[in-house]
């Protein structure tokens, strides 16, 4: 979102684009180790993406499986952003099942997927319980192996603030700025995190309750995710963002925030919160492995005097919710719009995505969830125009490491995952026809699994 510039994929000469469907695996004898999703989130049906991943890192025979639900894009909304926003954990896959957002209907919807070749079979639609769900959590309940608690996001929409001086925009509009954000209003119903119960067994998604609704002022949720012991919960909010400018103003933007709660039998007690004026747009964050105290955010809009902070580390104690570490990505001090994380097997290797400067950054991460350092910043070959860079996924047996060009290219992109050398760009088949037409599709979340 935010600072974008928009090119035409067709005026990049002499850039080969490989269609999923047709790539040719040409290492001796690769063998199929897995799959990986993702959905297209597009202006119309929704879409879940399949692609057989190989031995060599190659991925072919993509597969689109309708959701029977709507995406949540829209080109013709937030001006220059062309109805861009921004989410994490918006695929999940628990067991047998795949459950997958639809933002534009405000649905969850749920697959069985065949361990042998991954394919999906729909299973049904579910309501959201608010409106523009982005993001789902799960943890498993106590005393049962096939019982799952799940939550789910309900964004609402992502109010924001472009430009500034006499070419200042507003959206929705200036009238909406107007109004006392912090008032309660009748959008905090659809602005909210919704508890289900997930069997695993049949695949069965129920509704339990509302449990959080989110004031305007400060944005509803990115993300959602529970701490390893499914003791906590935690949530990042959107805020109210204003870029496509070089000197970010609090007279326009409102923080985000990254809420906290103790978690136990399907309710959440003692919310607690951490919010900071400058910085706003904290989307992708995980709790540090088998940590149930710290968390790594992501933060894309930051005033000029906080672009360290594009990497926040927070520390959950008791009672408050507290920074302990900031950090640059992309190894600049400049707008690279940080706003995905992604934490590896081991947890000692922390990655986050840069949507603007289409980067990743990777840190190596202390024993008990603190940063250790900077480890590597590479960036992405292919087709890259600026503002295409999303969602992050490891491959289990730590091979190779993709990340979707989720907003221009509509491409996964592969690199080695020790080195994170890159290796190579295939452009999905389904949405080839609107490769380069920013924001007619806006992939959300991504999953696998390996046979």
């Amino acid at each position: 979102m935010k600072k974008l510039t928009f090119i035409s994929l067709c005026l990049i000469g002499m850039t080969i684009l490989h269609s999923c469907k047709d790539t040719e695996v040409t290492n001796d004898d690769p063998t199929l180790k897995g799959f990986i999703y993702t959905t297209t989130n597009g202006e119309s049906t929704n879409q879940v993406l399949k692609l057989d991943r190989y031995s060599d890192g190659s991925v072919a025979n993509e597969v689109a499986y309708s959701t029977k639900s709507l995406g949540g894009a829209n080109t013709a909304a937030g001006g220059d952003a062309k109805g861009d926003f921004d989410s994490q954990n918006a695929v999940q896959i628990i067991g047998d099942y795949l459950l997958a957002v639809n933002a534009g209907g405000n649905e969850i919807t749920t697959f069985e997927i065949n361990k042998a070749n991954g394919a999906l079979t729909f299973k049904n639609n579910v309501s959201s319980g608010g409106k523009r769900p982005v993001s789902i959590a799960y943890t498993q309940k106590s005393g049962s192996n096939t019982e799952y608690w799940v939550v789910v996001g309900n964004q609402w929409d992502n109010p924001n603030v472009q430009k500034d001086g006499a070419d200042i925009e507003r959206y929705p509009n200036d009238a909406w700025f107007n109004t006392d954000l912090s008032a309660a209003d009748a959008s905090d119903a659809e602005r909210n995190i919704a508890l289900f119960s997930f069997n695993s067994t049949d695949g069965t998604l129920s509704w339990e309750t509302v449990l959080d609704n989110y004031p305007r002022i400060n944005g509803g949720p990115t993300c959602v995710a529970f701490s390893d012991d499914g003791s906590k919960l935690a949530v990042t909010t959107w805020g109210i963002a204003h870029f496509g400018t070089a000197l970010t103003s609090l007279d326009e933007q409102s923080p985000s925030r990254v809420y906290a709660y103790d978690f136990s039998g399907g309710a959440i007690t003692n919310a607690r919160f951490f919010e900071e004026e400058g910085i706003a747009g904290s989307i992708g964050f995980n709790w540090a492995k088998e940590s149930n105290s710290i968390l790594h955010v992501s933060n894309f809009n930051l005033l000029p005097t906080l672009r360290n902070n594009s990497l926040t580390v927070l520390e959950v104690a008791a009672g408050a919710v507290t920074k302990s570490q900031n950090f640059n990505t992309a190894g600049v001090d400049d707008i690279d719009e940080a706003c995905w994380t992604l934490l590896n097997d081991a947890g000692d290797k922390l990655h986050v995505a840069s949507f603007g400067a289409n980067t990743i950054t990777r840190f190596n991460v202390n024993n008990d969830g603190s940063i250790a350092n900077l480890d590597l910043v590479v960036s992405r070959a292919g087709v890259s125009p600026p503002g295409d860079t999303k969602d992050m996924y490891i491959t289990p047996d730590g091979e190779f490491f993709y990340v979707l060009g989720a907003y221009q290219t509509f491409s996964i992109n592969r690199f080695d995952n020790a080195t994170l050398e890159y290796q190579t760009q295939d452009i999905y088949e389904t949405t080839m026809s609107q490769s380069g037409n920013a924001g007619e599709n806006n992939f959300l979340g991504i999953a696998g699994f390996d046979l």
